[in-house]
C-alpha cells in the first residue's frame, strides 16, 4: 500500500532522571530566559544527581554508623560503590555557575547554587575516598584518613540532597502549572482529540510515577492515580480506533502515536506489578527480605516510564491530525 506524505509536527517533553518528571515544552523556537534558567536546573539534576546518590547509597550501606564514621573493617575494597566525579567535574561546575548567574532571578536560584557548591566541595574528597577504599589504603593508616574524609563527604552529600529537594519541588510546581495551561490551550484549539490525549496521558503518567517511585508506595494513593491514568488511556484508545478508520490511519503509526499507547499500556502493567508486590509484602512482611521482587518491579516501572517519555518525544503529527 502506498504511504501518504505527511508534514510532521513534533512535540517535546522534558525528562528528569530519578523522579522523571515530564512536561510539554512551553513554546517553539528559542527558550525564554526563564525557560533557559529552568533548563539549567534540569541539566544539573540530570548530569549529577544519579551519580551522587549512588555514591551516597553505596557508602551509607557499608558505613553502619554515619554519625561515628567508618571503621574501615566493614567497607572492603570495591570501586563499584564509590566512584570519582570524573575529570570534567570542575568544568561542569564552572558551567553551572555561569548558567545560574544569568537573569531572571528565580526563587530557587539559591538552592540550585547550593547544589553546585556541594558538587564543588565533593570533587576532591570523593576522588580521594574512591582511591583510598578501592586500593585499601586504610590498612596503612588504621582508617585515619577515612575518618578525616567522612565529614567532608557527609556534609557535601547532605547539602546537595537538601538543596536538590527544594529545586525538584519548584520544578514539579512549574511543570504542573505549565502542563495544565498547555492542556487547556490544546483542548481549546483542537478539542479532546489526539493532541489533547497525548498531553493528558503524559500529565497523568507523571502524577502516577510521582506517587509510585517512592521507597514505600502507598496503594491507597497509587490506585486512584492509576485509575485516572487508565481512564485517559482507555479514552485515547477509543479516539485512536476511530481515527484508524479515516484519513489519519497511516499517520497514527508513522508518527508513533499508536506506539505511545503501547508504552502507556506497559506503564499501566508495571504499576499493577508494583501494587501486587506491595500487597504481597503487606500480607507477608518477611517476603521483601526473601526475594528481589520489589527491586525488580521498581526497575521495570522506571524502564516503562522512561520508554513512554522517549516515545512521546518521538511522536509526531500530520497537518490533518488534531
Amino acid at each position: 500500500m502506498m504511504r501518504r506524505g505527511f508534514h510532521w509536527v513534533k512535540t517535546s517533553w522534558l525528562a528528569l532522571s530519578l523522579l522523571l518528571t515530564a512536561g510539554v515544552s512551553a513554546a517553539a523556537g528559542a527558550p525564554t530566559p526563564k525557560e533557559a534558567k529552568i533548563s539549567a536546573y534540569i541539566e544539573i539534576i540530570n548530569q549529577e544527581s544519579n551519580h551522587l546518590l549512588e555514591n551516597y547509597d553505596g557508602y551509607a550501606k557499608r558505613v553502619k554508623d554515619l554519625q561515628a564514621g567508618p571503621t574501615c573493617k566493614e567497607i572492603g575494597g570495591s570501586q563499584s560503590w564509590l566512584s570519582s566525579m570524573g575529570p570534567s567535574a570542575p568544568e561542569r561546575v564552572a558551567k553551572y555557575r555561569k548558567l545560574l548567574a544569568k537573569p531572571p532571578k528565580l526563587e530557587v536560584d539559591g538552592a540550585a547554587l547550593e547544589m553546585v557548591d556541594a558538587l564543588d566541595s565533593l570533587y576532591k574528597p570523593v576522588s580521594e575516598a574512591s582511591d583510598y577504599y578501592f586500593l585499601s589504603k586504610f590498612n596503612q593508616d588504621n582508617c585515619k584518613r577515612g575518618h578525616e574524609l567522612h565529614p567532608l563527604l557527609m556534609s557535601g552529600w547532605t547539602k546537595y540532597m537538601k538543596a536538590e529537594r527544594a529545586v525538584r519541588a519548584f520544578l514539579d510546581k512549574y511543570t504542573d502549572e505549565r502542563d495544565a495551561a498547555d492542556l487547556k490551550d490544546v483542548q481549546k484549539k483542537y478539542g479532546k482529540a489526539l493532541r489533547y490525549y497525548h498531553r493528558k496521558l503524559m500529565i497523568d503518567a507523571k502524577a502516577l510515577i510521582r506517587v509510585s517511585d517512592v521507597p514505600q508506595p502507598d496503594p491507597a494513593v497509587v490506585r486512584p492515580a492509576l485509575s485516572t491514568f487508565t481512564t485517559t488511556l482507555d479514552e485515547a484508545t477509543v479516539i485512536v480506533d476511530k481515527e484508524k478508520k479515516g484519513k489519519n490511519s497511516d499517520a497514527l503509526y508513522q508518527g508513533g502515536y499508536e506506539q505511545l499507547l503501547t508504552h502507556a499500556g506497559w506503564l499501566k502493567d508495571s504499576i499493577n506489578e508494583v501494587l501486587r508486590v506491595v500487597d504481597n509484602e503487606a500480607k507477608d512482611p518477611k517476603a521483601a527480605a526473601r526475594t528481589s521482587s520489589r527491586p525488580s518491579a521498581m526497575k521495570n516501572l522506571l524502564m516503562a516510564y522512561n520508554g513512554m517519555v522517549e516515545q512521546s518525544n518521538q511522536t509526531m503529527y500530520s497537518k490533518a491530525m488534531k
